[in-house]
């Protein structure tokens, strides 16, 4: 069922799912249900149809979150902090060409304005994790 989350999805620990992986990868594939996977780490991991990822995974919603930025960088209201914890949230999701415009749309608007904008620290903090993450990608040959 997409859109549950994590209070009321069905649970199951590692040592469970060991014993019945095809059971729980079957109903998972034909209920389009998620199923959180309990362990000893405070980390739980959910197990989804990978269907579920591709409203992220396409240039639309990385030209929403450009747009976003865009209209927030600057803005002396509540939404550049709502954009970049947004965009922080989704990052390890954007395709590269969204963190790469980012990147420059980010530094082209400090530097125009000499650093001296709203929330400059906001946005310096999204430009380095941004970079964090193309370095990341960079490194493990995911960077074209």
């Amino acid at each position: 069922m997409k859109g549950q989350t994590t209070e009321n999805m069905q649970t199951i620990t590692r040592s469970d799912l060991r014993k019945t992986l095809n059971t729980v990868l079957d109903q998972v594939a034909q209920e389009d249900a998620a199923v959180m996977i309990t362990g000893r780490q405070k980390k739980s991991v959910v197990l989804c149809p990978a269907e579920w990822f591709d409203p992220y995974m396409d240039e639309e919603f990385g030209m929403i979150v450009t747009c976003a930025i865009r209209y927030a960088i600057g803005r002396m209201t509540y939404m550049p902090s709502v954009v970049c914890e947004f965009t922080l949230r989704y990052l390890p999701m954007l395709d590269n060409k969204t963190i790469f415009v980012m990147i420059r749309d980010i530094t082209e608007v400090l530097e125009r304005n000499q650093g001296k904008i709203a929330d400059a620290e906001l946005w310096l903090n999204l430009r380095a994790k941004a970079e964090e993450e193309k370095t990341r990608r960079i490194a493990e040959d995911q960077w074209e």
